[in-house]
C-alpha cells in the first residue's frame, strides 16, 4: 500500500475515527473471553455471531449446539493462529491499510447520516473487534493472492488427482450403527469395534466379506458389504467419501463417522477419471484454500498457547 493512498485520508476523518473508536470503547465493558490464543483473547460475542450464521434457523438438540460450538471456537482459534503467523512473517496488512479501509467505511456511513457507534452496535462488534474483522480479510485475500496461483492449483490437482479428475471407486463397507441419540460412551464403543474388526481384517483373520455378512447393518451385508460404485462427491455422505478416496484397492479404512454409525470401508476397483485440472478448477479453488489455511493452522498449534474459560465449550 502505497503511502500516497494513506495520505489521501483527510486528517479530519481520521481524527474522526479515532474519536468513534475510543467512543465506543467507553459504552462496552469487556467482552466475556472464550479463550486466548498467545495472548491474543476471543470473545464469546465474535463466537455467538458467528454461530447465528452458521446455525441459522435450524432447530439444534443441546448436544448438536454443543458440538457447533465447539466447531465455531476452534475454527476461530485457527484463524487467529494463522494471522498471528501472517503477521509474524510480515504478511499481514499493515495499520495504514485497515486505516484506510476503515476511513472508506466512515465517510460511506457519513453520507449515509450513520453514526460508527451505531453501526458497531448494529454489528454487535466493538471498534477493537471491527478492526481486527478487518485486518484478518485484508491479509487473508492478499495472501490467496499470492499463493492462489495456476500453478499451485494444477500442482494440487496432480498430487490429488484421483479426488478431481471424475474417477469412480468401487466400494464396500461394513455399518456398526448408532442406536438413535447415542451418547459419547456409545460412539465409543462402536469405535472400538470397528478398530478390532479392522485389525482382524488387516490380520487376514477375518475376511472383509464374513465381517460385513456378520456385523454390519447395511442393507448392503448380505452382498459382504458391497456399495457398488461411488464419485467423490456422491452418493455417500463427505467423510465417507473423503475416507474412501484415500484408499487403494484392498486396503481398509480406519473406522469413519457418518450419521448413521461408524464403518469400515474398503476399496474393490477403480476407474481412472479423464478431467484436466482446468475443468476442475471451480473445487479446486476451495479445495487449495482450505489446503493453505490448515497448513498453516496445524503447524502453529503445535507451539501456540491456547488457554481455555468455562464461558464457552471446547
Amino acid at each position: 500500500m502505497s503511502w500516497l493512498l494513506v495520505r489521501s485520508v483527510t486528517t479530519a476523518a481520521m481524527l474522526s475515527l479515532v474519536v468513534l473508536s475510543q467512543t465506543r470503547a467507553q459504552e462496552v465493558k469487556a467482552p466475556a473471553v472464550a479463550a486466548t490464543v498467545n495472548g491474543a483473547a476471543i470473545s464469546t460475542a465474535q463466537l455467538e455471531r458467528e454461530l447465528a450464521l452458521v446455525v441459522k434457523d435450524r432447530q439444534l438438540t443441546p448436544a448438536q449446539r454443543e458440538a457447533i460450538q465447539k466447531e465455531v471456537l476452534a475454527h476461530a482459534i485457527d484463524r487467529r493462529l494463522v494471522l498471528q503467523w501472517l503477521a509474524q512473517s510480515n504478511q499481514a496488512a499493515s495499520e495504514q491499510d485497515v486505516d484506510l479501509v476503515q476511513a472508506r467505511l466512515l465517510k460511506k456511513l457519513e453520507a449515509e447520516s450513520i453514526k460508527l457507534p451505531d453501526y458497531l452496535q448494529a454489528q454487535g462488534q466493538t471498534a477493537a473487534e471491527f478492526r481486527e474483522q478487518q485486518r484478518w480479510e485484508l491479509t487473508w485475500q492478499r495472501y490467496l493472492d499470492r499463493y492462489l496461483t495456476a500453478a499451485n492449483l494444477q500442482k494440487f490437482f496432480e498430487k490429488n488427482r484421483r479426488e478431481y479428475d471424475g474417477s469412480e471407486l468401487h466400494v464396500a463397507h461394513i455399518l456398526l450403527a448408532a442406536p438413535k441419540n447415542a451418547d459419547e460412551a456409545a460412539w465409543q464403543e462402536l469405535r472400538e469395534q470397528a478398530a478390532d474388526l479392522r485389525q482382524q481384517i488387516s490380520e487376514k483373520k477375518l475376511p472383509f466379506t464374513d465381517a460385513a455378512k456378520q456385523f454390519s447393518k447395511s442393507p448392503t451385508a448380505t452382498k459382504g458389504g458391497d456399495i457398488g460404485w461411488i464419485k467423490r462427491r456422491e452418493p455417500m455422505p463427505e467423510s465417507f467419501s473423503a475416507a474412501a478416496y484415500q484408499l487403494q484397492v484392498g486396503e481398509v479404512s480406519p473406522p469413519v463417522e457418518t450419521t448413521f454409525g461408524v464403518h469400515l470401508i474398503t476399496c474393490l476397483e477403480v476407474k481412472p477419471g479423464t478431467r484436466t485440472w482446468q475443468e476442475a478448477v471451480d473445487e479446486l479453488r476451495p479445495a487449495v484454500i482450505h489446503y493453505l489455511f490448515r497448513w498453516i493452522a496445524d503447524k502453529e498449534r503445535t507451539t501456540a498457547k491456547i488457554d481455555y474459560t468455562n464461558n464457552w465449550p471446547h
